[in-house]
């Protein structure tokens, strides 16, 4: 999980968490309750959401303007790299695709409110003049 920080002028906060407790800048690891196998994307995505917010003593997005979630790697239904909701706050990324700048652009497009772009024949991911086509 990634949370970049956007009031540095908080003390009672550290490198953008409670008390210094990330293991980087802005960067928080949360431990979950719920199967990494055996649980809906939702499921696994509102658990951790619900441990930042505790951990953090407050509701997300609160004073984040972006939420990146980074799962070790797929569990259930890995056809995917990351996805993210249009015009919302939080992306989720599996394994090693969080470190893909084409990926984090077009996850980000999703939160600026951008859906897919199709090519000429109609087709999501058709597109392939801009990163919201395929990354």
């Amino acid at each position: 999980l990634n949370i970049t920080e956007g009031d540095q002028d908080d003390p009672s906060l550290t490198n953008g968490v409670p008390n210094g407790e990330g293991v980087a800048p802005g960067v928080m690891e949360i431990t979950i309750s719920v199967s990494l196998a055996n649980e809906t994307r939702a499921t696994i995505r509102n658990a951790v959401t619900s441990a930042v917010q505790v951990a953090i003593g407050e509701s997300l997005p609160g004073r984040y303007q972006q939420v990146m979630y980074v799962l070790q790697g797929c569990y259930v239904g890995c056809g995917w790299a990351a996805y993210a909701y249009i015009n919302s706050w939080s992306s989720v990324y599996q394994g090693q695709f969080y470190k893909q700048s084409g990926v984090q652009v077009h996850e980000l497009g999703h939160n600026f409110n951008l859906a897919h772009s199709g090519g000429l024949d109609g087709q999501t991911y058709t597109d392939h003049t801009c990163l919201m086509g395929n990354p």
